[in-house]
């Protein structure tokens, strides 16, 4: 039985601050985010140990981990580092954890330390190198759970027919902006080139996207691959496309509004009540 955290987190959090700072750690001095504490550690020249912290009403957010920081050596950029610190999707090697109760509170310290002593030697471009190849891991762990069902794999892209006409297609998207990704899935017309042409959605660990890959962990994923994206696509494979085309929440995500299909395994409704 956990013992829930005996102060409020106001407070457990200058308690943190107070031995983050005793362990070498400094605060960005241009960072003014509520809610959200920045700390960094620069440990070779071009790497930093990275720990932020998120207050919520009942517990603490840790993102925590070893950071590239060759865009501090950028002309006009070198203050970067110790004016903002790394942002949580920006740390190239990265994990993250909760601390809601005493508990939690040691399981956190503990792989704190452990990543600290792991790479606290690394060089930016093998730190690269380790963040590519987990990455690498990542993408398999979907291939791993879509190849048995059929689908083929090119780049993060997964596609499988449906039938001579139809395909479908799940693809892994990195986003523009951050380390992150978006889950697609599509259904298409063979000839067409504009994705989603009949339907397409996006799915993600607890409906939020985009997904923060490294933070989510190798077990947590694979839930979310067996519990919501393995059975959607094998509902569709396995519905015949006239009666998948009855169900309003696919027939609602076509776009072409019968501009490309003579006829359709879709149910319009909605389309001829307009008309």
């Amino acid at each position: 039985m956990t013992t829930e955290l005996k102060i409020d987190i106001q407070t457990k959090i200058e308690q943190y601050r107070t031995e983050l700072f005793a362990f070498g750690m400094s605060e960005p001095t241009a960072r003014q985010s509520s809610g959200h504490w920045y700390f960094y550690k620069p440990m070779t020249e071009l790497t930093a140990f990275i720990v932020n912290l998120t207050m919520n009403d009942c517990n603490v957010g840790i993102s925590y981990g070893y950071a590239s920081t060759a865009f501090t050596r950028l002309v006009n950029n070198e203050n970067a580092l110790r004016e903002w610190g790394v942002p949580d999707e920006d740390i190239t090697i990265r994990e993250k954890v909760v601390i809601s109760d005493i508990t939690d509170e040691a399981i956190a310290k503990h792989k704190i330390k452990e990543m600290y002593t792991i790479y606290q030697k690394t060089q930016k471009d093998e730190l690269l190198l380790y963040a590519k190849e987990k990455r690498k891991a990542f993408i398999q762990q979907i291939h791993a759970k879509l190849k048995p069902l059929g689908f083929k794999k090119k780049a993060n892209t997964w596609t499988r027919s449906l039938d001579d006409t139809y395909y479908i297609m799940f693809n892994a998207q990195k986003s523009a902006y951050s380390d992150e990704y978006y889950f697609n899935l599509y259904i298409g017309k063979n000839g067409t080139n504009n994705y989603g042409d009949c339907y397409d959605t996006r799915i993600a660990p607890n409906d939020k996207f985009p997904m923060d890959w490294q933070a989510l962990c190798k077990e947590d994923f694979d839930l979310f691959l067996d519990k919501t994206v393995v059975p959607e696509l094998e509902k569709i494979i396995r519905t015949p496309l006239i009666e998948l085309g009855q169900i309003s929440s696919y027939w609602k995500g076509c776009h072409c509004s019968r501009q490309k299909c003579e006829s359709c395994w879709m149910e319009k409704n909605l389309w001829e009540m307009k008309s």
